[in-house]
């Protein structure tokens, strides 16, 4: 901490006296200097020194430091610069901190502090853990890249820089792995060793590459400017490090997500926070920096804004290291994702604005922006309805294990005071009670020299392993009656005078464990009558919440049952009647006239034809008479045919149900109205070329199956009113009034299944 604190005061003196330019330069013939370059985060460009200036001079104040790198000459200590434009115009800048130089250096140093702070609160809190120690380790590593994004002390900079962000990896890798996985650390130390040893080779590497560029640097000093000449920094290193960074989040996602379900709800929660700390912390340095380098060489971003997420992400890890008994960060953390998300997707779209110039793309973008702004608000909206359910179960069940807890302290309070009493008016060595609870775990309650004794195991007990356990000089076996089991022992000490005891101990003796046995019994009471409450309160729940279900769905059934009447009356209005009024206008106009014509007679009779043909199929809808011609084989080879010739859809029925009850009613009715519609469904709304229907027997069920290769359906909203699936709710009725059960499989674009199961035995269907 000391080196780091003493390296960064020196790099932030030094970035004060001599603030980053940004002026690049070239020699032409005239001994002088062209303005190559000029970079806008520098003081050069904000002084209005632009590319195709001439420098007159540079002032020697102190001493002017010119980094020489392929021809070019970055200006890296100055003081004033004289410069010409190109209409001939002079003019002196004086290079002195300006205001963004002050916030660039009290940003980095609070960041920096405020890492340093966290990585050492941390470390302090548990200074005997390897964790803390990594984290510590992490901490630091994050510090140091800050401090050297934000110099302008170019080469030490680079160098501490290039060897940390070596090492940043690895910290991370290993206190991730050691804290989330730290039950199973074994298992990933391989990872931890290749983490390690890239992180070594990448350091060497960048140690020889560094020695030969220091060992190629010339050094001149011509009129007080000195030039420092020295070859270009190969990309490979960056371009290297950006891609294990990549690779790391990766890993550290698919190891997470691998093992994810071998872990407690607590851990989940842990395990949960501290990935998507990791992703929304490191995302902009990943999608702004990393990525556009590796791809295109450019970044779309300063590597400095970029890493604003180290200090997030370091106080996530100090909250999930400080705060372990977190109880449920699920009620949190979908609205924290949809947050990060949102603002993640709102500074890409400004970031692609500011590349932008086209208003059309402009626009485009606002739509986006409008459109994304809906969605964000619309899955706050449903998180909010989620979490209220969610609170509101977890706060019961809050409510549940406090009454319990407080059962549990209220029976031991009570046995602690018997065992106290009993202690006094025996004066033993000491008194210790054994009950079993309602899980069958032992718990214990001791005075005097049974006080410290060590909890009971849980495990089969009885009187002579308990005196193998401990001393006592007479234990009983507790239970209410002869007949009932074990509910726990009761043992007390020797005498302190190491007597026998007295009749008339042994009468207080005898009472006092008539009353442990009273005591432990009502506890047990208690303890039932307090889970019967809860199952009452959940039935009662359970009950609610189902008369509610019925009640819409007796709703429903009404609306389907009118839908059914609309639709048989406009049935008899715009067919039957309009035919009748038809033949009664016409049959009036013959009594009137008496004259009739052979083409009139040929109307007549295709109107009572087309009124005999919708009577037949308005019967053949209500109650088709086929039913009671022949048996159900038949009547559903009839019915299949029929609807084919109508559909055009290719069926095929396979039949294996050999039971004398499907000869009956009012099974057999049932079983053809039902696949009636199932079929009428395919036809009106599957779109489908295909269709096959099973009926067979399995034990003493009857089962039932329609597929269809259609277009399917969302299953969740099949029962909602204004989806109007009338026809499925009318068939899962009547399955329900038969004692069976109805089953839908559909997904959009993959087809329909549909299961249904019917109890043939007469036990079964009265149940």
């Amino acid at each position: 901490m000391l080196c780091f604190i003493l390296t960064a005061t020196y790099i932030h003196i030094s970035s004060f006296m001599n603030p980053y330019i940004g002026l690049s330069l070239t020699p032409n013939a005239s001994n002088s200097w062209a303005v190559h370059d000029v970079d806008p985060q520098g003081l050069a460009y904000t002084s209005g020194i632009r590319s195709g200036d001439t420098v007159i001079s540079l002032e020697l104040k102190g001493r002017v430091r010119l980094l020489h790198q392929k021809g070019v000459f970055l200006v890296t200590e100055a003081y004033t610069i004289d410069v010409e434009n190109s209409h001939g115009q002079a003019s002196q800048h004086t290079m002195k901190p300006g205001p963004r130089e002050w916030f660039n250096i009290g940003f980095s140093s609070i960041v920096e502090l405020l890492l340093l702070l966290t990585g050492t609160y941390a470390l302090f809190s548990q200074p005997g853990s390897r964790v803390m120690r990594l984290f510590y380790l992490l901490n630091l590593s994050m510090a140091i890249c800050i401090l050297t994004m934000y110099t302008s002390q170019l080469p030490l900079s680079n160098y501490i820089l290039a060897f940390c962000a070596a090492w940043l990896p690895y910290c991370l890798t290993a206190f991730y792995v050691s804290f989330v996985f730290r039950t199973r650390l074994h298992r990933f130390r391989w990872l931890l060793i290749i983490s390690r040893c890239i992180a070594v080779a990448y350091s060497t590497g960048l140690a020889f590459l560094y020695i030969k560029q220091w060992m190629m640097t010339d050094v001149q000093i011509n009129q007080g400017i000195t030039t420092v000449s020295t070859p270009v920094a190969p990309s490979g290193p960056t371009n290297l490090l950006n891609f294990i960074l990549c690779a790391t989040l990766l890993i550290l996602i698919w190891m997470t997500w691998v093992n994810r379900k071998s872990y407690n709800r607590k851990e989940q929660n842990q395990l949960l926070l501290m990935l998507t700390g990791i992703l929304v912390s490191l995302i902009p340095f990943i999608i702004c920096f990393a990525i556009p380098t590796l791809l295109q060489g450019e970044p779309l971003l300063p590597v400095e804004y970029t890493l604003i997420g180290f200090l997030p992400l370091s106080w996530m890890f100090t909250y999930v290291l400080v705060q372990r008994s977190m109880l449920d960060l699920k009620l949190v953390m979908p609205r924290l994702m949809i947050h990060g998300l949102y603002v993640l997707i709102v500074f890409l779209l400004f970031l692609a604005a500011s590349h932008l110039h086209s208003l059309i793309h402009i626009s485009l973008l606002f739509v986006s922006f409008l459109l994304i702004t809906w969605v964000y608000q619309y899955m706050l909206t449903r998180s909010r309805k989620k979490n209220k359910l969610n609170k509101d179960w977890l706060e019961h069940q809050q409510l549940r294990l406090t009454v319990r807890m407080a059962e549990q302290q209220n029976m031991r309070d009570m046995i602690h005071v018997f065992a106290e009493m009993f202690h006094k008016m025996l004066d033993i060595e000491g008194v210790i009670v054994i009950w079993i609870d309602d899980k069958h775990r032992y718990s214990q309650e001791g005075t005097g020299i049974f006080t410290s004794i060590q909890n009971i195991d849980n495990q089969a007990l009885d009187i002579e392993v308990l005196r193998q356990k401990v001393d006592l000089a007479q234990i009983w076996e507790l239970s209410g009656e002869p007949t009932t089991e074990t509910i726990g022992f009761l043992g007390i000490g020797h005498k302190e005078n190491r007597t026998l005891f007295s009749a008339e101990e042994q009468d207080i003796i005898n009472k006092g464990r008539l009353e442990a046995i009273r005591m432990l019994v009502n506890g047990r009471l208690l303890s039932d009558l307090q889970k019967r409450y809860e199952y009452r309160v959940d039935q009662t729940a359970l009950h609610e919440h189902q008369i509610r279900r019925h009640r819409q769905f007796n709703d429903i059934m009404m609306e389907a049952q009118q839908a059914e009447r609309m639709k048989t009356s406009y049935f008899l209005h715009d067919q039957l009647l309009q035919n009748l009024i038809f033949l009664s206008r016409d049959l009036e106009e013959l009594h009137d006239t008496g004259e009739t014509h052979k083409d009139q007679t040929a109307v007549w009779l295709e109107c009572l034809y087309a009124s005999q043909r919708d009577i037949r199929q308005l019967c053949d809808d209500l109650y088709p008479h086929i039913m009671d011609r022949s048996d159900l084989e038949e009547a559903l080879q009839w019915l299949i045919r029929t609807l084919q010739i109508q559909s055009g859809i290719r069926m095929e029925l396979h039949y294996n149900a050999l039971s004398e009850e499907l000869k009956h009613e009012p099974l057999k009715s049932t079983v053809f109205r039902t696949i009636r519609e199932l079929i009428m469904n395919v036809m009106k709304h599957a779109q489908a070329s295909f269709c096959s229907i099973q009926v067979h027997t399995r034990d003493t069920d009857l089962i039932l199956q329609v597929e269809d290769d259609g277009l399917g359906f969302n299953v969740h909203t099949t029962f909602d009113t204004a989806t109007g699936h009338f026809g499925l709710i009318s068939i899962q009725s009547s399955i329900q009034h038969l004692g069976g059960e109805f089953t839908i499989h559909s997904s959009l674009g993959k087809g329909t299944s549909i299961n249904i199961r019917l109890p043939l035995t007469k036990g079964a269907t009265e149940q």
